[in-house]
């Protein structure tokens, strides 16, 4: 910090006023020893002094606040006036015959501001300055004034200094010790601001660039630079000044960073224009307490610096020179100023009018860094009384601050040798700033200098005038004569010769340029302000100004020359510039014969980028990929070749919906010499375009020939993505062709459905919606036979497209070039179109009548000049929302000398669209090249709220190019995108989708105009995978979200069907297009799901009660929801899963389950067994059950049995399937247990021999008292044809070694289907096989035959089994017969397979009934069986009801 000055008191009002006389007594005094010693160059003028109040500044201002030609003093500081200790500014006039009067006083008297009394800046006038410039434009100097804890701009309204701070408290800071200047960093015309110091009461270095971000209407707007890295400083100071002559101001910084004895001086160069980088080749010494001054000392034309402060490497106060040689770079002067200051200033003018600047140097000359010093006391030693008799004390120096004793000010002349000495010419004692201004209007710069003799003393304070009195005469300079400004891009270039001065060389002359902006006559605004300060110029040395970004328009500007006095000449004559809207960019991209150009945003940055293809004349002929790096397009040499085409077009569009742009070509291509009609797709990939090589893709040869305008893209289908239409003929055949090509995720086919539509050659189309049914018509236009046509089809809203009967347009000719564009903004499409007839040409506008009529025909709307080779594009280029149009072509013929007839005058014509829809060639356009052979389309790739246009072509010079005119319209009128829509809806009927949604709105531009009528809004849609459900979806799947630049895509009105959608979930979003192509932001996501999938059964419970009740519950698995009304209910009835006839009436019978409720997904119902039902299996049929999108389900059937077989009464359990079953006998478990049925999947590779599934039966750890009775379905074939070939068994998987381990079985049938079964005595799992030879089973036991069950109910009711079986193990194949008696002995059933029956386990199934059908009474019967080498015998029992 700053230390105060001690031992200073303050002195009585008698005291005071004796001082104040005795200080002009000591003035008087001086004067007159000069007068005897010496003569002063500089003398005391007392009567003018005595009108500036006697009071300390830190500094003082010079520039013409009232605009009366003659500059005012602006004095500025800390001090106490009166009673109140703070910062005062005060201003005073001069007039024409150098007369002092005051202008406004205390200007800051309502603020508070804050200087501790410790600061010694408190006494010499504060810490802080002021930096004069007219950041408004209005032509007057402002006052940015800062320090003491204070930021304060106060605008200069019409000569009066404002006292309300026009720097509201979002930017502005409280500054201590700081430094602040004005500079246009960033080349707009507007004052920018940077600053150092202390903020927040002291407590933080800062350093800020603040960029005046006003527009071309006077609205002042600012926002804080946060690019520039530098180290905070305070103490110090910051001066803007062109260093390296590069037409832009640098910066250099120097002051003290956190400790008293630290300095750093830094020096950034302005590269690219508006970003400051550090030059780190530039060794200027560091110091704190900096004054700078960039002035050009040697009159070379650059700026040299001369810098003065404390040096923390000596400890001194010190001034150094630095010669700017060669430009750009510093190094010290051989001869250097052996006087330096602290917290002063320094200016330089030519004092002696000699032609070279001399330098005024003044701050304070006695200063040092002082501490506070705190004891600390080591060790002590005190008497028995208290006395200290000894102590040992270390000194510690705390809080380092600035103390400065003694002011002075120099004033040193240039010698003018070009070596930068100097010589003391004069001493100002007490001088803390001396400023130069010309008080007595003798063209000679006199001195106003600000200081105190006695520093503490307010009443040793002064400001005072000295007269310049070197005699040399000093004419004003000359203007200069000649001044030339042109455009290019968004630059505009200003130059003019030199002016001339009397004394010096033109190099030493400087330059203030006023640049105006004509609206209307009596509306002129400026865009550089000629208000500058005394002895200083925005353009300084240069003779050339640049200007970037400003409006396109008619501009006034003048030149005005200083010379190295600070005097001024007249303004130049006034020279007139239009810029036109549209101008030459500086992009450099070759030109194509027969070339096609197209820009969009390929790699997602939010910049167009460009493609180009056609003939080059270098014979290296590609298409090439120029990738918007920040404005400017640079070709993409990471991209691998590419083919050309011409003749042609060329489209971005995303075929494959990935969410990347891909490319399509269609035309003439050229490969090995070989010419041919093709078809290029080349789809994004890793960055690249890659040729699209699919099997499943069109091939190269599917292209035509038909012109510019011969193929197009659109949802013709309404399917979400893309179809390609393309017309023209095939050289491979040499037909004329007009195909659709329908596309299917990204492959493209052929749509052999299209009936209608006929070939023609050459063949312009666009995809257009003419009745506005949301589905895409197509025109054509071309030649067919020997006549012009145009076909119209009308879109049937199932992508069948029909031909209408009228030509569309009465047009009989070719060379068609045709666009489409909504011009009356009725929300239906017109069309343009370009044409040749014969030898005339046509460019007409047609407007689309179906919106007042509901007929799809088009009315001629207005002729333009005509063209052919032609191309045409709509785009609200002007931003009054509306459509425009530019065309561009040939427009005559004539006869070489070689008789041929060739197409000349080529034009390209900008139409702007008036009030009354009138289209107006605009003639101000004067830049835009006239091409044919062309190419045109409107993009904003400069992303500044406006169309800029890209154009290729042929000129009438036959020269080839491709150039981009910038549209400079968004500087003042940039168009304001619309907003989002809202309130999405979705509506899905089965596979569609109707989407709806509450358009965007359009609103003006701040000039009051632009809005593009809701009617003539355009969307973008997006639809794709829902990423809530699938993270990686593709969002872009069925819409994609990414558009080229144009109307390709575009949807009309706001309500569309998406039809054909697979099943799933899916997201989509929507957003507004106005006529100027810029788009709002992306709405917010809406869902919905596509359901195609019937409901199906997910689970069925049966709960088995008494009486034969059962309830059966099912629940229903379904994505989206079920239809629970009366007509779609589900419909389920139960049959028995093995006797069809259930009551004996010899027909098939089924059970309703009666429905209980029915909610959601879950159905209730009840199913009543009659007693006549054998058993408890049950199977279900379940049908007839619908969700809400109308999906009804496919028949299922279930089987069931009850959960748990309960060991005294034995039961059945079957699969779910039906296909496998398992007998449990009475008591053939120990306990009640739950046996499940279940298909084992991915088994079937340990046997390939299976005839069935694999099925698992358990619990496998169940011991079986008694054999169960195991079934399995098998297919048909195995019945039909001859047994013994397949040896049909059923086996089980060992448990120990995997290998199957075959039981045997017998083949029943039961309803009609076949089944293999045998006898089970563990759990585990089974299936059946066949075997190629006859197969060995482990153990068989013939000696015994077993029925199971035991006891069973042919009748029904009694016991769950209606049958028994016949259980029986065979050593090897044999013919078996089973024989029942009674016990009387009186046979009663006899039994015999029609094959034998193979090894291992047999059953045969002995149902009840003797040999008429009957079912036997109940009783004890006997049982045999007779084979080949036995007879066994077993006894079964009947129980009936």
């Amino acid at each position: 910090m700053i230390g105060m000055v001690f031992g200073l008191k303050h002195l009585s009002r008698q005291m005071a006023s004796l001082i104040k006389c005795l200080l002009k007594i000591i003035i008087l005094i001086f004067i007159f020893f000069t007068n005897i010693f010496g003569q002063s160059n500089f003398e005391l003028d007392e009567e003018r002094s005595d009108v500036l109040q006697n009071i300390i500044s830190s500094d003082i201002g010079v520039a013409d606040l009232n605009n009366d030609g003659i500059s005012d003093i602006i004095i500025y500081g800390y001090n106490k006036i009166g009673t109140q200790q703070g910062l005062f500014l005060n201003t005073y006039s001069i007039s024409s015959d150098g007369e002092i009067d005051t202008l406004q006083m205390n200007i800051l008297n309502n603020y508070f501001t804050y200087i501790p009394e410790d600061h010694s800046s408190r006494y010499i006038g504060g810490d802080g300055k002021i930096s004069l410039g007219d950041y408004d434009r209005d032509g007057f100097i402002d006052v940015l004034a800062h320090g003491a804890e204070f930021m304060f701009l106060t605008k200069n309204i019409n000569g009066t200094l404002s006292t309300n701070n026009y720097l509201d408290n979002r930017y502005a800071e409280s500054l201590g010790e700081s430094s602040l200047q004005w500079g246009d960093v960033d080349l707009d015309g507007d004052l920018d601001i940077f600053w150092m110091g202390l903020k927040n009461s002291r407590g933080t270095i800062t350093n800020k660039l603040l960029l005046n971000q006003s527009d071309f209407d006077g609205n002042i707007t600012w926002e804080f630079d946060n690019s520039i890295v530098m180290p905070d400083l305070r103490n110090g100071a910051v001066a803007w000044d062109d260093i390296d002559l590069d037409g832009d101001l640098d910066l250099l910084t120097s002051g003290q960073q956190i400790t008293a004895e630290s300095g750093v001086t830094k020096l950034y160069l302005n590269d690219p224009v508006g970003r400051l980088g550090e030059d780190t080749n530039q060794e200027i010494e560091p110091l704190k307490g900096t004054s700078i001054c960039f002035s050009d000392l040697d009159n070379d034309a650059d700026s040299d610096l001369i810098i003065s402060g404390y040096s923390p490497i000596d400890s001194t106060l010190k001034t150094l020179v630095y010669i700017n040689e060669p430009t750009g770079n510093f190094r010290l002067a051989e001869q250097q100023i052996s006087f330096g200051t602290i917290f002063g200033s320094i200016k330089a003018i030519d004092v002696n009018m000699d032609g070279f600047k001399d330098i005024a140097i003044s701050g304070a000359v006695e200063h040092s860094i002082n501490y506070d010093n705190i004891y600390i006391i080591d060790t002590l030693e005190i008497s028995e009384q208290g006395d200290v008799l000894a102590a040992d004390t270390t000194v510690l120096l705390l809080n380092p601050r600035d103390s400065v004793w003694a002011l002075e000010g120099k004033i040193f002349l240039n010698d003018g040798s070009g070596n930068l000495g100097f010589s003391e010419l004069q001493t100002i004692d007490g001088a803390r700033t001396i400023s130069f201004v010309d008080i007595n209007q003798d063209q000679k710069p006199d001195i106003v200098a600000s200081g105190s003799f006695e520093i503490g003393n307010n009443d040793s304070s002064f400001v005072s005038v000295f007269l310049n009195t070197f005699g040399n005469d000093n004419l004003k300079p000359t203007p200069p004569t000649v001044l030339e400004s042109f455009a290019i891009s968004n630059r505009v270039i200003f130059n003019w010769g030199d002016g001339q001065d009397d004394i010096g060389s033109n190099q030493a002359l400087r330059y203030n340029l006023s640049i105006s902006r004509v609206i209307i006559e009596n509306d002129v605004r400026t865009l550089l302000s000629s208000a500058t300060s005394y002895n200083s110029s925005n353009t300084g040395t240069k003779l050339i100004r640049e200007f970037t970004g400003i409006p396109w328009g008619n501009y006034i500007w003048k030149v005005q020359t200083i010379d190295p006095s600070g005097v001024v000449s007249e303004w130049s004559n006034e020279k007139e510039l239009f810029i036109p809207r549209l101008v030459k960019s500086f992009q450099s991209i070759p030109g194509y014969s027969y070339g096609i150009s197209r820009w969009s945003d390929i790699n997602n940055d939010n910049l167009l980028d460009l493609a180009i293809t056609g003939n080059l004349y270098t014979g290296s002929s590609k298409t090439q990929i120029y990738l918007n790096e920040d404005g400017i397009l640079n070709v993409n040499n990471l991209q691998p070749q590419m083919a050309n085409v011409y003749g042609g077009h060329l489209s971005f569009v995303d075929y494959n919906n990935d969410g990347f742009l891909d490319i399509s070509m269609s035309g003439l291509a050229t490969v090995n010499f070989s010419t041919f009609t093709a078809l290029l797709l080349y789809k994004w990939e890793n960055g690249n375009f890659v040729l699209d090589d699919d099997e499943n893709q069109l091939s190269i040869t599917d292209g035509y020939w038909g012109g510019q305008y011969n193929h197009d893209w659109a949802d013709y289908d309404n399917d979400g993505d893309l179809d390609l239409v393309s017309g023209g003929i095939s050289i491979f055949d040499n037909t004329n062709y007009l195909t659709i090509f329908k596309n299917n995720n990204g492959i493209l086919s052929k749509d052999t459905t299209q009936t209608d539509l006929i070939p023609l050659f050459p063949c312009a189309l666009i995809w257009i919606d003419i009745n506005g049914d949301n589905y895409k018509d197509l025109l054509t236009l071309g030649r067919l036979q020997l006549n012009g046509v145009s076909h119209m089809y009308i879109n049937d809203g199932m992508g069948k497209l029909i031909k209408s009967s009228d030509q569309p347009f009465e047009i009989p000719s070719i060379l068609h070039a045709i666009s489409v564009g909504d011009h009356n903004s009725d929300g239906y499409d017109d069309i343009a179109i370009a044409h040749l007839n014969g030898t005339e040409m046509h460019t007409n506008i047609y407007t689309n009548e179906y919106g007042s009529s509901s007929i799809n025909e088009f009315s001629l709307h207005q002729e333009l000049q005509g063209a052919t080779y032609a191309s045409l594009d709509w785009g609200d280029y002007d931003n009054d929302g509306d459509l425009d149009l530019v065309t561009s072509g040939y427009t005559a013929t004539s006869t070489t000398d070689q008789g041929l007839e060739e197409y000349t005058n080529p034009i390209t014509n900008i139409y702007q669209q008036d009030d009354q829809g009138i289209f107006i060639f605009d003639s101000s356009l004067y830049m835009i090249d006239s091409v044919g052979l062309s190419s045109t389309q409107w993009g904003d790739y400069d992303n500044d709220g406006d169309l800029d246009l890209l154009v290729t072509g042929e000129t009438a010079e036959k020269e080839l190019i491709t150039r981009i005119y910038e549209n400079l319209e968004g500087f003042t009128n940039s168009n304001t995108p619309p907003t989002k829509p809202i309130m999405l809806m979705s509506n899905v009927n089965i596979d569609s989708v109707q989407i709806s949604w509450q358009g965007g709105i359009d609103a003006n531009n701040s000039t009051d105009q632009g809005k593009t009528l809701d009617e003539a809004l355009k969307y973008h849609l997006q639809m794709g995978e829902d990423q809530n459900y699938n993270l990686s979806g593709n969002v872009h799947s069925i819409i994609s979200g990414n558009y080229g630049t144009g109307t390709m895509g575009l949807r009309s009105g706001n309500s569309h069907i998406i039809n054909s959608l697979p099943e799933g979930r899916y997201q989509w979003r929507v957003r507004s297009v106005d006529h100027s192509l810029s788009f709002s932001d992306w709405s917010d996501w809406d869902y919905f799901y596509i359901d195609q999938t019937p409901p199906s059964v997910d689970e069925i419970q049966v709960n088995y009660g008494v009486g034969g009740q059962i309830i059966i519950i099912v629940n229903f698995k379904e994505e989206f929801e079920m239809n629970n009304s009366l007509n779609t209910e589900p419909v389920i009835y139960a049959m028995h899963p093995d006797i069809n006839d259930i009551d004996g009436d010899n027909l098939n019978d089924t059970l309703l389950v009666e429905k209980q409720s029915y909610s959601a997904t879950v159905w209730t119902g009840l199913l009543s067994l009659p007693g006549e039902y054998v058993g408890k299996a049950i199977k279900l049929n379940i049908s007839n059950a619908q969700d809400m999108r109308g999906n009804i389900m496919k028949s299922e059937i279930f089987f069931k049995t009850p959960e748990k077989i309960i060991s005294q009464a034995g039961g059945s359990v079957i699969s779910s399937d039906g296909k496998v079953s398992i007998l449990f006998p009475q008591n053939a478990v120990n306990e009640d247990i739950s046996v499940t049925i279940d298909p084992v999947a991915n088994i079937i590779s340990l046997d390939t021999n299976s005839v069935s599934d694999f099925y698992s039966i358990s619990p496998y750890e169940i011991n079986l008292q008694k054999p169960t009775v195991l079934r399995i379905a098998i297919p048909d074939s195995f019945v039909t044809n001859d047994l013994k070939d397949h040896h049909l068994h059923i086996g089980k998987i060992n448990n120990a070694s995997g290998n199957i381990d075959p039981l045997g079985g017998t083949i029943i049938t039961v309803n009609n289907i076949p089944y293999l079964q045998s006898e089970l005595s563990e759990l585990g799992i089974y299936a059946a096989f066949k075997s190629d030879s006859l197969f060995q089973v482990d153990s068989v036991n013939t000696d015994m035959i077993v029925c199971q069950p035991r006891i069973f109910s042919p009748a029904g009711s009694v016991f769950e089994f209606p049958h028994t079986n016949i259980l029986f193990d065979l050593s090897s194949s044999d013919n078996v017969t089973a024989r029942i008696f009674n016990l009387a002995g009186k046979i009663k059933r006899t039994i015999k397979p029609e094959n034998s029956l193979g090894p291992g386990k047999n059953v045969i199934v002995w149902d009840g009934k003797d040999f008429d059908g009957s079912i036997v009474p109940s009783g004890l019967y006997i049982v045999t069986l007779e084979s080949s080498e036995s007879v066994l015998r077993t006894t079964v029992g009947v129980l009936n009801r």
